[in-house]
């Protein structure tokens, strides 16, 4: 619901007066961009920030951050109305309190940058049943369903599967040590870890479904499943986040250094 109380306008004029931080976090291609800002001023309505460039291309492409702050009892939804890339300001309005828990993360989740169709196989049902997959983290994944394919009794939080994802051959090195037959040494490297015949390493993990999200606007379901990966599943998982992580970091500078380029 939209705050409209002159409570939450009160904090944030006492952060401004204290010159106190506030911090602007925006979720990019899955990877939390947060960085320190400053408020310039308030109104009845609205409040002007200055902000770091990366934040303020965000900002540009999404149109809305979360406002974060000691101050503030909960994380603040902020609708952007305008914004000066020249003096590096923006002006939010709509303030809108975030019942979930985006400002709370324990694991970095990144977006493919290509489409991924994982394989999942649910306790008790013999059946594949195929799925995009949206985001990955060392502890999970998350896996988009159409409306009318949603298998509403076998996505009920608590289930069991297993989830069978490809990921690019570029990363394929990583399950391969010099002189060393990893196979003898590792009982799981065929089983969670194996080189597919296209070229990617299949990994194959056990979970269980954790959420379900519906999105009706665009007709579909968001699936959450908690993954236990094990040996080199784990190693092959966290080397392509950090990969990830910085690809989306320097894709975010192009944008930013292309913003600012365009806009003078």
């Amino acid at each position: 619901m939209l705050i409209s109380s002159t409570d939450l306008i009160q904090v944030l004029r006492q952060i401004a007066k204290d010159r106190s931080e506030i911090k602007l976090l925006n979720i990019y291609k899955g990877l939390p961009i947060s960085y320190d800002a400053s408020i310039d001023s308030v109104d009845d309505s609205e409040i002007q920030i200055h902000g770091n460039k990366h934040q303020l291309a965000c900002l540009y492409y999404q149109g809305e951050s979360y406002l974060q702050a000691e101050e503030l009892p909960y994380i603040i939804r902020s609708q952007v109305i305008s914004l000066n890339l020249a003096k590096e300001n923006v002006i939010f309005s709509n303030f809108e309190a975030v019942k979930n828990n985006i400002g709370n993360r324990t694991e970095i989740r990144v977006e493919p940058d290509e489409q991924l169709v994982v394989t999942i196989q649910f306790n008790g049902s013999a059946a594949d049943i195929f799925a995009p997959l949206t985001n990955i983290s060392a502890g999970g994944a998350s896996v988009i369903f159409e409306a009318y394919m949603f298998p509403t009794r076998l996505c009920q939080p608590g289930n069991d599967l297993t989830m069978t994802i490809s990921l690019p051959d570029k990363f394929k090195k990583l399950s391969q040590k010099p002189a060393i037959d990893s196979r003898k040494l590792n009982p799981y490297s065929r089983t969670n870890s194996t080189e597919g015949q296209d070229g990617k390493i299949v990994i194959t993990a056990r979970g269980k479904v954790i959420a379900v999200q519906p999105e009706f606007q665009l007709k579909r379901y968001r699936v959450s499943v908690k993954l236990y990966f094990k040996d080199l599943s784990r190693i092959v998982v966290l080397q392509y986040i950090s990969q990830r992580q910085s690809e989306i970091i320097q894709d975010l500078r192009i944008l930013s250094d292309e913003l600012y380029n365009l806009k003078r």
